[in-house]
C-alpha cells in the first residue's frame, strides 16, 4: 500500500473574493454583515485552492481540490524531507509533524474531518519557511512553490497544510 499526500494552500487575508472553499459561504454572509455594520474584515487563514464539488449521488457531496491541486505527486524523499514520513530513518525533515494549524482554514478542517482519523502526519509550513531550503532536486515540488509565489509578495502570507494516507 502506499502513501499519498493531501497538499492544500491557505492565504492569510481580509479578502476572500475568489474563495470557491466548500465552507466560503457562511464566512461571505458574515463578512457582509460586518461591512453593512461599518466593521473591518479581520485577516483569516482562507483556502487558496480551487475546489469542485463531486456528486456522490443520495444527496451526497464531497468536495475536492485534486484536480486542481498545486501538489499531488507522490515523492517518498520530499515526504521524508516535509514531515520524515516514510523517511526509513535518513533524519533529513525539517520538522517533525507540526500538527493541525490553531488557526487553520475551514476548508483544510473540512478535509481534516472528512478523513476522520485516517490521515496522519499532519503539518504546515509558510511558503517564507519553504523557501529557505534547496529544492533543486525535487522539480515538481519547485514548480508548485513557483505556483505559490503568484497568490501574494509576501511570503509569510501563503501557507501549505498537508496530511498523508496509507
Amino acid at each position: 500500500m502506499g502513501c499519498d499526500i493531501h497538499w492544500y494552500v491557505e492565504r492569510f487575508t481580509t479578502d476572500p473574493q475568489n474563495e470557491t472553499a466548500p465552507t466560503a459561504k457562511v464566512h461571505r454572509r458574515d463578512e457582509r454583515v460586518n461591512e453593512l455594520l461599518g466593521e473591518k474584515p479581520e485577516p483569516r487563514w482562507i483556502s487558496a485552492d480551487t475546489w469542485e464539488a463531486e456528486d456522490y449521488g443520495g444527496g451526497q457531496i464531497h468536495w475536492s481540490n485534486y484536480p486542481n491541486s498545486f501538489y499531488n505527486g507522490r515523492n517518498y524523499s520530499l515526504f521524508s524531507r516535509l514531515a520524515d514520513v516514510r523517511s526509513y530513518g535518513d533524519g533529513d525533515a525539517i520538522s517533525e509533524p507540526r500538527g493541525v494549524p490553531e488557526d487553520a482554514s475551514d476548508a483544510y478542517l473540512y478535509v481534516v474531518n472528512q478523513w476522520n482519523g485516517d490521515g496522519h502526519s499532519h503539518s504546515y509550513f509558510t511558503l517564507t519557511e519553504l523557501l529557505e531550503y534547496d529544492w533543486s532536486d525535487f522539480d515538481e515540488f519547485s514548480e508548485t512553490l513557483e505556483k505559490m509565489k503568484e497568490l501574494d509578495e509576501n511570503t509569510d502570507n501563503i501557507r501549505a497544510v498537508f496530511l498523508f494516507d496509507n
